[in-house]
């Protein structure tokens, strides 16, 4: 059986600040696009960056809160 890893993004203070409860859509560890939803990000992604294929494209969610209070 072989095991998953997945990475969280490296993003800065700033564009986690900017893009906190977005879905962004990463190219190279770059973040090239943002929407509400996974879809809109890899639409606009797309649409900026028309060379690129979907498969080539990550998509990440970045959380509105940096820690959960119970």
């Amino acid at each position: 059986m072989s095991e998953i890893t997945i990475k969280a993004p490296k993003i800065s203070s700033e564009e986690y600040k900017k893009y906190r409860g977005k879905n962004v859509a990463l190219y190279k560890n770059k973040i090239i696009a943002a929407g509400e939803n996974s879809n809109e990000a890899l639409q606009k992604a797309l649409q900026k960056h028309p060379t690129l294929k979907p498969e080539q494209i990550e998509i990440y969610y970045i959380q509105i809160a940096d820690e959960l209070i119970l």
